[in-house]
């Protein structure tokens, strides 16, 4: 049982920082930032077939030029998981970018779509993918 946790939250924390990573695709109403404060919920879909409810909260932090520093931390049944990394500003509405888990060795990409104070994120990797849904706190 605690062998299977384990491979759970490698798993998912593998799939999140993979789908983090993948071209973030940022849909926004107007030329809103991405910058400051966001949280919500999504699903991961390993790819043994299993899928697990997951709770984010994710902050963006301006980088240089048109370049984003990510920091998510998020929680599952089985615990959490942390995952850090960059995204550049495509357009006022897309961003592409890779994140990594250093916790669990794993990196991954990401696409983003934001629509005025909602933000829709899709992550893959060899693991898995996960759908998120935040909101602007």
């Amino acid at each position: 049982m605690m062998r299977g946790c384990k491979q759970m939250r490698y798993l998912l924390s593998s799939v999140f920082a993979v789908l983090l990573g993948m071209a973030l695709t940022i849909d926004t109403a107007g030329a809103a930032s991405i910058t400051g404060a966001w949280r919500g919920n999504g699903l991961v879909k390993l790819t043994s077939g299993k899928a697990e409810r997951i709770r984010c909260r994710i902050r963006y932090e301006e980088g240089s030029g048109r370049t984003f520093v990510v920091h998510v931390s998020c929680a599952h049944a089985h615990g959490t998981f942390q995952t850090s990394g960059r995204v550049v500003k495509l357009s006022n509405t897309r961003y592409t970018g890779r994140l990594y888990s250093e916790q669990h060795d794993v990196a991954g990409d990401v696409s983003i779509s934001v629509n005025g104070r909602k933000q829709h994120i899709k992550a893959t990797s060899s693991k898995g993918s996960a759908t998120v849904t935040l909101t602007r706190q």
